[in-house]
């Protein structure tokens, strides 16, 4: 039997970590108040990029695993950026007077999930998610 165990380094749990922040940013998306399909699309790809590099890093310990993060990472800040664009004219309004900041609390929420999740895959790009 193979000992999988002992090829995941810290890069892997991070990747994890990434991967599962990711998965709660696309369901507080669904609360934002303007939405791009294409934004989700992005999103939904860098969770799977993740989880598949970690299943693959887990079962075969194949060195390709290790560009699991590096994918993800540039896939959700594609998701954030699309995201972002739906959100400047409300974003304005805030700002000048004309919406209320309530109504871009559930954005901000989101951002900053997102934000952490792209820190998580960057960090775990620079790392190995399975060991040499």
């Amino acid at each position: 039997m193979n000992d999988t165990k002992a090829k995941k380094s810290l890069g892997f749990y991070i990747l994890a970590a990434g991967a599962v922040i990711t998965v709660i940013c696309i369901v507080l998306y669904g609360s934002a108040m303007n939405k791009a399909n294409s934004a989700y699309g992005f999103m939904v790809a860098a969770a799977v990029v993740a989880i598949a590099a970690l299943v693959i890093g887990a079962v075969t310990g194949n060195k390709i695993a290790n560009w699991g993060g590096f994918c993800a990472a540039v896939l959700m800040m594609a998701g954030l950026a699309w995201s972002l664009t739906v959100m400047v004219d409300a974003i304005g309004y805030v700002i000048s007077g004309l919406y209320q900041f309530s109504l871009l609390q559930s954005y901000i929420v989101f951002a900053v999930c997102g934000g952490i999740a792209w820190l998580l895959f960057l960090m775990s790009s620079f790392m190995n998610v399975v060991q040499e």
